[in-house]
């Protein structure tokens, strides 16, 4: 009995080991990634050393903090495609980006950052077509009713919806003007954000002042927050 416990007391610590070496040369190439990421002059040119290392990282240990980092790098990949390459290949990026994410998800299915840049990665498809909207929008809902309160989410989510308010239904926009209403009560600065959020998409805050105007008594408690035009416009 005692060499059955002796064995099976080695038997353990040998998983152990093996399980901590693993580890250990996972974070050994991922942080060779971060490395040669700080010190790479374009993501075009860096990317098959910084995808190398990330697959290596994997190899060794399925971390949801590698997946995060392969799906960013493939989703970059994307978008340089889609500035100065082929849809085909800008297409190829996202279908990576997807499936890490849904590695991600699978090896941490509460963690809401992963369900947002989902939402993204189906808004790149077809881009600027917005085909996959719709699926997009579902897994931004995942993300805030897994981290409600958290203000990079609401903040970028709200944004993405106001940028569609024309192609939104009724129930749509009163989900924005109820989360927008919830986190200015939570940080009055939430708006002052969120116009800093448009203006670096748009050339002014007109559009974002006469959507906001639709909800009149919402309004009337945020108009402060924008230039004295605005009183008088809306």
């Amino acid at each position: 009995m005692k060499i059955i416990t002796r064995i099976a007391g080695v038997g353990i610590v040998l998983v152990l080991l093996i399980l901590a070496t693993k580890q250990y040369l996972g974070y050994r190439y991922f942080y060779r990634y971060k490395s040669e990421r700080a010190s790479a002059k374009s993501i075009e040119k860096s990317f098959p050393e910084l995808e190398r290392d990330l697959k290596k990282s994997i190899s060794f240990s399925k971390n949801p903090l590698f997946y995060a980092q392969m799906s960013q790098i493939y989703q970059e990949m994307a978008i340089v495609e889609n500035k100065f390459g082929t849809e085909e290949k800008r297409d190829f990026y996202i279908d990576q980006a997807r499936e890490s994410l849904l590695e991600l998800i699978k090896t941490n299915p509460i963690d809401a950052f992963a369900y947002y840049e989902m939402g993204k990665v189906y808004m790149l498809y077809n881009f600027p077509l917005l085909t996959y909207m719709d699926k997009a929008k579902r897994y931004f809902l995942k993300a805030l009713e897994l981290k409600p309160a958290d203000e990079f989410l609401n903040l970028n989510i709200v944004y993405i919806y106001l940028t569609q308010w024309d192609f939104l239904n009724t129930a749509e926009k009163s989900f924005v003007f109820k989360r927008l209403e919830k986190m200015w009560k939570n940080n009055e600065n939430f708006i002052t954000q969120l116009q800093n959020q448009w203006e670096k998409g748009f050339p002014d805050d007109e559009k974002l002042k006469e959507i906001l105007s639709e909800d009149k008594d919402f309004w009337e408690e945020i108009k402060k927050y924008f230039d004295s035009g605005s009183e008088s416009t809306f």
